[in-house]
C-alpha cells in the first residue's frame, strides 16, 4: 500500500513551495493537496476494508473459541469418571476384551450363555 501513496511523512515534511508575490503558488499548493487527499482516500478505503475483515475474523475466532471451550468441558467431564491409575484402566479393558471373546466362544460351542453366567 505504501508504494501507491504520493507522499510519505518525510516528503511532506520536506516539501517546499515556490513563493510568489502573494505567498505560495496557489495552483502548486492545490495540486499537492489533491495528491494528499488521494492518499487519504486510499488509506481510508483500505483501512475500512481491513477493519471489516479483522472484525469478521475476530467473530469467527470467538465462535471457534466458544465451541472449543464447550468441547473442553465435555472432555473434562469424561475424564473425571476415568480411573486415576492408567494400569487399572488398561487391565479393565483387557479383561472386558477377554470376556467378550469367552462369550463368543461359549455361544459358538454351546449355543447360548447360561443364565447363571449372565
Amino acid at each position: 500500500m505504501n508504494k501507491d501513496l504520493n507522499f510519505t511523512s518525510n516528503t511532506l515534511l520536506n516539501r517546499k513551495f515556490k513563493s510568489s508575490e502573494r505567498g505560495y503558488n496557489p495552483d502548486e499548493v492545490d495540486e499537492v493537496l489533491d495528491q494528499i487527499i488521494d492518499d487519504y482516500r486510499k488509506i481510508e478505503s483500505t483501512s475500512s476494508i481491513d477493519v471489516k475483515a479483522l472484525l469478521n475474523e475476530l467473530n469467527e475466532l470467538k465462535k471457534e473459541n466458544a465451541k472449543l471451550s464447550e468441547e473442553l468441558e465435555k472432555q473434562k467431564n469424561k475424564i473425571k469418571y476415568l480411573p486415576k491409575d492408567k494400569t487399572i484402566h488398561i487391565d479393565n479393558y483387557e479383561l472386558l476384551h477377554r470376556i467378550g471373546k469367552l462369550e463368543m466362544y461359549i455361544k459358538e460351542h454351546i449355543g447360548s450363555i447360561p443364565e447363571e453366567l449372565k
